[in-house]
């Protein structure tokens, strides 16, 4: 473990190199001749500069990169270094960060894995803009952005990341990354990413999925050769809160497409006031009212599967679908931590400067959290909490890491150090995603 852990810090050494990253500038075009502004330079700023590059005035930032980098900047000599080129530039150093993230951490879980060969997780996170980004990102009330990302929750890699309009498809998103499942996946997802098209594609790479119904999707059940649409507010009402039943082969949408299982649950009223209480700030927030259709069916929980209902029943798929939460916790993070969707007014090129600096530090530092979990999970038990640990890493990771010089860093440091800062509370008779996947034999 130590061994990949070592491999990674030597990845970042290697592609945060002055001579590296001058190349990378180069070839972008963000660098055409010797000038103050290093790409390294650049690079801290964006990334781990004094501060949020997004929330920091001009005047400060050129104040940090004359005290860390001994380059000295008119605010306006800045501001015109935000471009296409430097996005560019930003966007690459990320994307080959990427490359070389997902084998390293494919390798520290490969023995480890039984039932699935991922498990994917794919969510979207959103935020607002200035207005006058409008044109690019465009909203549903007003300019908004959104990264698409995928995740495999066994090793932490990253699967799929995409900048993108706020209005933007999830469902489109979902579809155009098919290509990338393998057989055995397991692939988790909410509402917004269901599509009838999306299941046919997972189930034909031999992968599973695990999804919520759509509440405008009909379901049917074919008896004696006839089609019968399926009347879920009859059942439903026939249930005590917190039953459930599952219904085997059932067909959905005008496609018919051919579905396993579905596992229909009412909601005990406890869920059912969190989810209404969800609901109503969702409304508000995008300024519609949801039909009564949609509104009635939010008292129950349906969920589609193609899982052998010998290798996982009902209540098992129930709590797989709900380690879809886990990536909510890591867009917390980004959002607390990392100040990712704290955005002033400014010219575009710098925000989407933010944006792909910002998700530089948090792949460096997330990578290090999967590998460290890893880590004390096999040597002595212990559960580390993503978003301590993330804090942890933010903080210190500078001076851990990018310290480009000779000195060497403190493996055994770090560890200890997130050891002691990053476990994560245990509350009486609440299973952690780690426990949930230990009982099911999956980890």
């Amino acid at each position: 473990m130590e061994n990949q852990m070592q491999a990674w810090i030597k990845t970042i050494r290697q592609l945060f190199s002055p001579e590296t990253l001058t190349h990378l500038a180069q070839e972008t075009g963000f660098i055409q001749r010797k000038r103050a502004l290093t790409a390294e330079a650049f690079l801290t700023l964006c990334a781990w500069g004094d501060g949020s590059l997004a929330q920091q005035s001009l005047q400060r930032l050129c104040t940090s990169l004359t005290l860390r980098h001994d380059c000295s900047l008119s605010s306006e000599g800045l501001n015109q270094r935000f471009t296409e080129r430097a996005v560019a530039f930003l966007r690459e150093v990320f994307f080959l960060l990427l490359q070389r993230q997902r084998p390293l951490l494919w390798s520290t879980i490969q023995t480890y894995r039984t039932c699935f060969t991922r498990l994917r997780i794919l969510d979207s996170t959103s935020f607002l803009v200035p207005a006058d980004y409008g044109e690019d990102y465009r909203g549903s009330v007003s300019s908004g952005a959104k990264i698409q990302f995928e995740y495999d929750l066994l090793s932490g890699a990253c699967l799929q990341l995409c900048v993108q309009s706020a209005n933007d498809s999830d469902a489109r998103f979902a579809y155009h990354a098919q290509h990338t499942i393998l057989p055995n996946d397991l692939c988790i997802r909410d509402l917004g990413f269901f599509s009838v098209a999306a299941l046919a594609e997972i189930d034909a790479h031999g992968a599973y999925y695990i999804t919520r119904l759509r509440s405008d999707m009909k379901v049917y059940i074919k008896e004696n050769s006839r089609w019968k649409e399926w009347d879920w507010e009859s059942l439903g009402n026939q249930l005590e809160e917190g039953e459930s039943v599952e219904m085997e082969h059932v067909y959905i949408g005008h496609e018919r497409l051919y579905i396993p299982r579905l596992i229909f649950r009412r909601l005990t009223e406890e869920e059912w006031q969190k989810r209404m209480a969800y609901v109503r700030k969702k409304e508000k927030r995008k300024g519609k009212a949801l039909a009564r259709q949609t509104l009635e069916q939010k008292k129950y929980h349906i969920l589609l599967t193609n899982l052998p209902q010998e290798s996982f029943d009902g209540q098992q798929v129930y709590e797989l679908y709900s380690l879809r939460w886990q990536i909510e916790l890591l867009f917390k993070a980004w959002k607390s931590v990392f100040d990712l969707a704290k955005v002033k007014k400014m010219k575009k090129e710098r925000f989407e400067c933010h944006i792909y600096g910002t998700l530089i530090a948090i792949l460096v530092t997330q990578t290090f959290l999967f590998q460290a979990r890893t880590y004390w999970q096999q040597k002595e038990g212990i559960q580390i909490s993503e978003r301590k640990a993330l804090d942890v890493l933010q903080s210190y990771w500078q001076q851990l890491l990018l310290r480009l010089s000779k000195e060497e860093i403190s493996l055994s440091s770090l560890l200890l150090l997130l050891r002691k800062h990053g476990r994560k509370d245990r509350r009486k008779g609440k299973e952690t995603a780690l426990d949930l996947l230990m009982k099911l034999d999956i980890y």
